[in-house]
């Protein structure tokens, strides 16, 4: 290389040399395109509506780097009211996310669901020839999240309304409820306020943190499928959510298996929970069963029975369809402890005597709800699974992002990441960014409403009755007769053709 040039030169420099190169020649190229298609829709616009105005700079960000452009304003009536619009914009949808393009935006959803704002914005400013700061990706989270959020209440109207309906059928449907608390944000108003110490008390049996936001979620599901060898996965798994409350989560879950499956062809929908009251309050619909989550019973158990022989008699029995008879082994071993004057466990036993009872009704398995024996439940495994991924689905969709580290969030931020987190994980992130989700939603509707036909008005004039012998015309002999008797004296909206 000394024979070359005294300057030392290795691979990483001449790749980043070109890159920068390559960046450049890319902003150019994407330049000249916009100028052309600026110049094609000033020829081929409607030139009746939109009047050309003045040009207009700005600049683009996008993963070569900021793109100046000047493109044309237009001027357009509306209801009499003049508005300015520049039709480059519409049409390369390049207005939703401020100046930033698709492609950023999909780098921030696809970076944000386990980063920071920070190493978010870190990580695009060095995968690209652009620079961008933690408050614009924050920005973007939060535009991304109101634009989910406003096409989740387009949907729920729509099928309310009835409007729009699913075509999957399926005659079980899952849904699987967890949250979790994340810490909140304090007011801005306390800064700079003096501290006071706070005596911290036990939070009381169905009492909201006030310090915390309650991340709701569902995982919408139609049983297990194989994935490998002896492993499933959810078959058609959905993940909605909500920082909002419990009833928002149901109308959010109700849409979406509305709007996916002809629920008239649904025999049930389960739904399994910890047995939080807003898993089981929301259960409301005739085909709802309602089932307390198995690892949220046994880890109750475990945690109150120290006796080897009951623990076990314990865990066997809710298994099978005699579950409720857990409350006869308790009952005998409440006796025991307090004879035995083991009051700190007793009261321990007695904490989960309580949590079953508060959810007797869904302490049974769903499967025997259904009428299914235990020894039919081996060859239905697919079709009726054994129901209980909501932890882990909770921790891939928020906990591992939202709760570590001692984030906190404001309820707008953490609704809108969590938002956007479930739509990544539901593959619909990119119809979310590129207006798809929007356009599906106008073709179900455009396929099921007919456009209304125009109907030619008159005015009214004097009652016209029916001409009884012109109807009568097509019959003979006795039946004409018949028939002008019949239609004799009355008006035409009193008449009915039959086919």
């Amino acid at each position: 290389m000394n024979m070359l040039s005294n300057e030392k030169v290795n691979f990483k420099s001449l790749e980043e040399n070109i890159f920068k190169e390559m960046m450049k020649l890319g902003r150019e190229i994407i330049q000249e395109e916009l100028r052309m298609l600026d110049k094609l829709i000033l020829d081929y616009r409607d030139k009746e509506i939109f009047v050309p105005k003045d040009f207009q700079p700005t600049t683009i960000k996008t993963k070569l780097g900021e793109i100046p452009i000047a493109r044309r304003r237009y001027k357009m009536v509306v209801n009499g009211k003049s508005k300015m619009i520049y039709l480059l914009d519409e049409l390369l949808e390049i207005n939703d996310f401020g100046l930033y393009s698709q492609g950023i935006v999909e780098m921030v959803a696809r970076e944000i669901t386990k980063k920071s704002y920070r190493e978010t914005a870190k990580t695009i400013s060095e995968d690209t020839d652009n620079t961008i700061s933690h408050t614009a990706v924050r920005n973007i989270v939060l535009q991304l999240g109101k634009k989910i959020k406003k096409i989740e209440e387009e949907k729920i109207r729509l099928y309310e309304e009835g409007k729009i309906e699913g075509t999957k059928e399926a005659q079980y449907v899952f849904c699987e409820h967890d949250g979790i608390y994340v810490k909140k944000q304090k007011s801005k108003k306390h800064k700079g306020k003096k501290k006071f110490k706070v005596k911290h008390f036990k939070k009381k049996k169905g009492e909201k943190k006030k310090n915390g936001i309650e991340l709701k979620i569902a995982v919408i599901h139609e049983g297990k499928e194989p994935r490998y060898t002896n492993d499933y996965k959810l078959k058609n798994k959905i993940i909605v959510g909500t920082a909002s409350k419990a009833k928002d989560l149901k109308k959010i879950e109700d849409a979406i298996i509305g709007t996916t499956y002809k629920e008239y062809k649904i025999k049930n929908i389960v739904i399994n929970g910890d047995g939080a009251d807003w898993t089981g309050n929301i259960v409301e619909g005739a085909k709802e069963i309602f089932q307390l989550d198995m690892a949220h019973i046994q880890k109750k158990i475990y945690m109150a029975v120290s006796d080897e022989e009951y623990l076990k008699k314990m865990q066997e029995i809710v298994y099978t369809e005699q579950a409720k008879e857990i409350f006869s082994l308790i009952y005998n071993y409440k006796v025991e402890l307090e004879s035995d004057n083991k009051l700190s466990e007793l009261e321990k036993v007695k904490e989960l005597e309580e949590y079953l009872r508060n959810n007797e009704k869904g302490l049974q398995r769903y499967q025997y709800k259904l009428g299914y024996k235990e020894e039919q439940l081996e060859e239905k495994k697919e079709e009726l699974p054994s129901l209980g991924s909501e932890e882990s689905h909770m921790y891939s969709v928020c906990r591992d992002r939202m709760k570590k580290n001692r984030t906190s969030w404001s309820v707008k931020g953490a609704e809108a990441l969590l938002k956007v987190i479930m739509n990544k994980m539901n593959g619909t992130i990119e119809e979310i960014i590129t207006k798809k989700a929007e356009r599906k939603i106008k073709e179900e509707l455009a396929s099921r409403i007919p456009e209304p036909k125009v109907v030619k008005k008159t005015k009214e004039n004097k009652i016209v009755y029916a001409g009884r012998y012109e109807i009568a015309s097509n019959f003979t002999g006795s039946t004409k007769k018949y028939i002008i008797d019949l239609l004799k004296g009355k008006k035409c909206s009193e008449l009915m053709l039959i086919n």
